[in-house]
């Protein structure tokens, strides 16, 4: 019925083709509490989740062929109702995995996933039969930065309170396997991990930040959730480490009875993978990832090793890290190995110049959008959905059945619309810093430790910098010897994870209207920041790109009910 109250607002024509839900149903609108359908995947011996506005194929039995349709509504009782060339036809649950067919889902978390850098890449992918991609959230945004307790860290909103939020909007439930990079895999997939444990999709993590000495409470690694880390020999997460030592320390940081989980070291992939290697690498690892989910004894062996002879083609060598059982780490090589070298450090970055404040309050609501959707993108584009969500928010006419739930969707629709602001304010720096200058060379920058080291990995990773010099020490390290990579390799040091604990949503706001769940901001309705002046941030923090100039977002006003 609310959905039918938007049904009044002028909206994209949606036919069968380019159907797309309106923003009353997006995650943050319209969180996804409950285990969504699946469906044949288009990768034979998949399944994959469905969600509304979702493009399918649907079995017509009289014309013995699949045809082309789009997921127009998903109903209580679980009935889905399916648009065609044909007209609208019904598809009952337990039909759903033999009549519907569809790509996998791809949930990409934005920030540190390399949206612009290897943006190509995706939307290639998302082109691709097999997968389509959704992007959740945006980066250089008000919750694009590291939490308290890590160096430059700060208070909500930040990473974490990020991952709150995707939880809080269910995203889990309508993906099949999330990619993380950089910081994302820092900080937000811990946040996943500690929540849903075993009960995790399966994840691509790029750079393999999960695995890293971080500081804030110990990563603890789900005991079955997959995780296929892409690591890079020329990536300055690397530190100074020797590769043998880099690779180790990583695995020590897997749960010894973890028997889903694999490492591609790529000797010449810098902290953004090349674009080549992620075309080469990142739909067999998609593919691997969701084969060992479904096999948790098995090693997808052919997808591991068709991403090893992707790269051989085009001339990077690697090698293969991956559980044959419990703590029983394997190792295959692809190409001629090369002579290890060290990394590179993180290359110094200019200030960025202060900006102009914004005009208008700026939102933390993340936006779950397609690939395609977002590589166009702008500023204009934005605001544009902004305007559309306060539209669909003044269609909403109070029922008399349901008021509650509708005041608190068109609260959503107000909190998504203030979301869009600050990801168009966000958009823009973005732009400026793409014009500006690159700066000229600096004096070292701090550096961070990257993998951890023996059994105090999880003590945090921040600079050291000695009274009265400029110059950067290492943080202290337990000393452990290197372990020896050979086929076989067992787990060094015997690890008992503590169970998973509860799901607590932390608050990141002060609210307007108390919400029942299974609202997504439940415990902070209202997300509404207003930032000061900007200031310049000459050290750079690893990973937050284009967050420096801001100080912490002070709460200025809520979303008003018109």
């Amino acid at each position: 019925e609310m959905a039918q109250a938007v049904s009044a607002v002028e909206l994209p024509l949606r036919t069968f083709q380019t159907m797309a839900p309106p923003l009353c149903r997006q995650p943050w609108v319209l969180p996804h509490i409950a285990p969504l359908p699946h469906a044949l995947a288009v990768e034979e011996g998949l399944t994959a989740i469905i969600a509304e506005g979702d493009s399918v194929q649907l079995w017509r039995e009289s014309e013995k062929t699949w045809i082309d349709g789009v997921v127009q509504e998903i109903e209580d009782a679980g009935w889905l109702r399916v648009v065609t060339q044909f007209g609208t036809e019904l598809v009952a649950p337990e039909q759903a995995g033999s009549l519907i067919k569809k790509a996998v889902r791809i949930s990409l978390i934005a920030p540190g996933g390399g949206v612009d850098g290897n943006g190509s890449v995706f939307l290639e992918l998302d082109r691709s039969p097999g997968f389509q991609v959704d992007v959740v959230g945006r980066k250089s945004t008000l919750y694009d930065q590291y939490p308290e307790g890590w160096p430059g860290g700060q208070a909500a909103p930040n990473l974490a309170s990020f991952g709150q939020d995707v939880l809080r909007m269910g995203v889990q439930e309508r993906t099949d396997c999330w990619v993380f990079g950089s910081r994302g895999g820092q900080v937000v997939l811990p946040v996943l991990w500690r929540a849903l444990g075993d009960a995790c999709p399966p994840s691509v993590v790029l750079n393999a930040g999960c695995a890293m000495n971080l500081p804030g409470t110990p990563t603890v690694w789900p005991r079955e959730a997959v995780t296929i880390m892409l690591m890079g020999g020329h990536d300055w997460f690397r530190g100074t480490q020797p590769m043998a030592q880099y690779l180790g320390n990583t695995v020590r940081c897997v749960g010894a009875d973890n028997r889903t989980t694999a490492v591609l070291y790529i000797p010449e992939m810098t902290h953004m993978p090349q674009k080549e290697v992620m075309g080469a690498v990142i739909a067999p690892l998609l593919l691997a990832a969701l084969f060992w989910r479904r096999s948790p004894d098995d090693a997808p062996l052919r997808q591991l090793s068709a991403a090893g002879r992707a790269l051989e083609q085009l001339g990077f060598a690697s090698r293969l890290l991956y559980t044959g059982g419990p703590g029983q780490w394997q190792e295959m090589q692809f190409g001629p190995q090369t002579p290890d070298t060290p990394a590179k450090p993180l290359s110094p970055r200019a200030s960025k110049p202060p900006r102009q404040p914004p005009v208008v309050p700026l939102g933390t609501a993340p936006a779950v959008l397609p690939m395609a959707t977002v590589a166009a993108l702008t500023p204009e584009k934005h605001r544009e959905l902004a305007a559309q969500a306060l539209r669909e928010a003044d269609a909403l006419v109070v029922q008399a059945r349901h008021p509650e739930e509708v005041q608190a969707m068109r609260q959503r629709l107000l909190e998504f619309a203030a979301g869009q602001e600050g990801d168009a304010y966000a958009a823009e720096g973005d732009s400026e810093g793409k014009q500006s200058p690159k700066p000229a060379p600096q004096p070292s920058q701090p550096q961070y430790s990257a993998h951890a080291q023996g059994p105090n990995r999880m003590q945090a990773a921040v600079p050291m910098l000695s009274r009265g010099s400029g110059h950067v020490q290492a943080p202290p390290r337990t000393q452990a010897a290197a372990p020896v990579l050979s086929r076989g390799y067992q787990q060094v040091q015997p690890q008992s994870a503590p169970p998973i604990g509860v799901h607590r949503p932390q608050q990141v706001a002060y609210g307007a209207m108390p919400l029942r769940a299974p609202y997504p901001s439940q415990c902070a309705p209202g997300q509404v920041y207003q930032t000061p002046l900007p200031r310049h941030n000459p050290v750079h923090a690893p990973g937050v790109t284009g967050s420096g100039a801001f100080r912490a977002p002070m709460l200025v006003q809520t979303p008003q009910l018109r």
